[in-house]
């Protein structure tokens, strides 16, 4: 005996599973969207901290062996600061031919510290030198300008380079400070940090020297940036020689993501870090 035929779908059957799937598809669609934007606001958010993270170690890095007094800090306002900044620490392996003017040092290769080598092309240095009868707590610090940089042997064979440092303010010859074995050479280029606005149209932290302006962080938010000076008794000042501590504000956003509402926003996030310059010897 023969079963029953199988029924066909009717068409309203057919009209109901439809709507069914798309009630569910919409909703899987609206959950899976809902995930993305949480991702992607949370990876942004990742991006801001580690942002404010460097911002916060590297400004410190770079402020906290100024001296104000010996005018480290060449100019100030709000949103820009001018420093020498330092570079590269090394040490003298023979004592230096001393022209009128030229000190031509040879330096050891290590131990040797700093961000990079000495740079012609924009570096400065500051070199130890003793009092007129060689006596330590009489030295003092020679401003000069390096103008050439080569390879070179100390006395006892170790790897070295020689620099060739014209002196500024120099003495003559016969009243000149010593030099001596192991002297230290600090070399420094001065630089400008500032919120400027790039060529997309958004603004950024940079950083300005001999080679031109470069983002450092960013895209912040106009006046994403801001520096505020500070005397030795903790006054605000104006006054370069004077600064003790530099405090700076750092705005850095990212985006934009979807927020609560489903509207899109830029993500915001800000550090405010207080330097104080540690060489500051006569404050």
């Amino acid at each position: 005996m023969a079963g029953p035929s199988p029924r066909g779908v009717t068409l309203p059957e057919l009209v109901v599973a439809l709507v069914l799937t798309g009630f569910v598809s919409g909703g899987a669609i609206g959950v899976l969207r809902r995930t993305q934007d949480v991702y992607r606001a949370e990876g942004l958010r990742a991006d801001l901290r580690q942002t404010l993270r460097a911002a916060a170690a590297f400004f410190p890095a770079e402020l906290r062996e100024l001296d104000a007094g010996d005018g480290d800090i060449a100019a100030l306002g709000p949103t820009a600061l001018t420093i020498r900044a330092p570079r590269a620490l090394a040490f003298a392996c023979r004592p230096p031919a001393v022209a009128v003017g030229i000190v031509n040092l040879t330096l050891r290769n290590a131990p040797a510290y700093g961000t990079r080598d000495f740079d012609p092309a924009s570096d400065s240095v500051w070199i130890l030198h003793l009092g007129s009868h060689g006596r330590t707590d009489s030295a003092q610090w020679r401003l000069g300008a390096v103008t050439a940089l080569e390879p070179e042997l100390c006395p006892d064979g170790a790897p070295g380079r020689h620099l060739t440092v014209i002196l500024r303010a120099f003495d003559p010859p016969e009243h000149s400070s010593p030099i001596l074995i192991g002297a230290p050479v600090l070399g420094f280029e001065q630089v400008t940090y500032l919120l400027y606005r790039g060529g997309d149209g958004l603004w950024y932290v940079g950083l300005r020297d001999r080679a031109g302006t470069q983002p450092l962080f960013g895209p912040v938010p106009p006046g994403g940036l801001a520096f505020t000076y500070f005397d030795s008794s903790g006054v605000s000042t104006t006054l370069p020689s004077r600064v003790a501590a530099v405090e700076v504000r750092l705005r850095v956003q990212a985006g934009p993501a979807r927020g609560p509402g489903g509207t899109l926003v830029l993500l915001q996030d800000s550090v405010i870090c207080r330097v104080a310059l540690r060489n500051n010897r006569r404050f």
